[in-house]
């Protein structure tokens, strides 16, 4: 300690305690006075006035957030109806919404549909019909007269749908990925289901 050590080291000791005082309050005193300086010269930062050392740019983005005004988002929701011109000459009507109610349900493209009269509807694609042929399905599994629905078994005798067929037609492109792990293997592929579109001009019940 400075009590067991020698007048000339003690004073020693002391004069460099002094220099490391003065430098480490150096900064602090020089801090002091940018801040006077620039507070008296700083604008109003976003409508907010400068408060010198405690306002920072954090502070300022955080009151803008804070003070700006929150708009009211809505949810609107429209309906697009569109019409196309179909291959065979005339515009296609909007089968767009729910149906009224269903004629019948028949068997077509590997699939079940339920069909009302007027209306037409999209299957995989039929070979052989072109735009404009009349066709008729005979595979119809129910109709429904009124509130009374007639299920057959698998086919309602007597019944079938007429239809027009509008446009053969290609669906959206669906990409077929193939990956194996480890074997530096992958294909990537795309493919567009062929389509028909026919529109269901009349529905005859047993």
């Amino acid at each position: 300690g400075l009590r067991d050590a020698s007048p000339q080291r003690a004073s020693s000791l002391l004069v460099n305690m002094a220099t490391m005082t003065m430098s480490m309050a150096a900064p602090a005193t020089r801090a002091v006075a940018g801040q006077s300086k620039s507070a008296a010269t700083q604008k109003a930062f976003f409508g907010r006035a400068a408060a010198g050392s405690k306002a920072s740019v954090a502070d300022a983005f955080s009151a803008m957030s804070l003070s700006a005004p929150t708009k009211a988002r809505g949810l609107s929701i429209c309906a697009a109806v569109e019409t196309s011109v179909n291959q065979i000459g005339f515009t296609t009507p909007p089968s767009t919404g729910a149906a009224p109610s269903w004629d019948a349900i028949v068997e077509v493209g590997g699939s079940q549909q339920f069909v009302s009269e007027g209306r037409y509807y999209e299957c995989h694609s039929l070979k052989g019909v072109e735009p404009g042929a009349k066709i008729a399905f005979e595979r119809v599994l129910a109709t429904l007269d009124g509130d009374e629905p007639t299920f057959g078994m698998p086919y309602v005798k007597g019944a079938r749908v007429e239809a027009t067929v509008l446009e053969n037609f290609k669906d959206k492109k669906l990409i077929v990925f193939k990956y194996r792990r480890k074997k530096h293997y992958k294909r990537k592929n795309g493919h567009r289901q062929p389509m028909t579109r026919f529109l269901v001009t009349k529905v005859v019940k047993p």
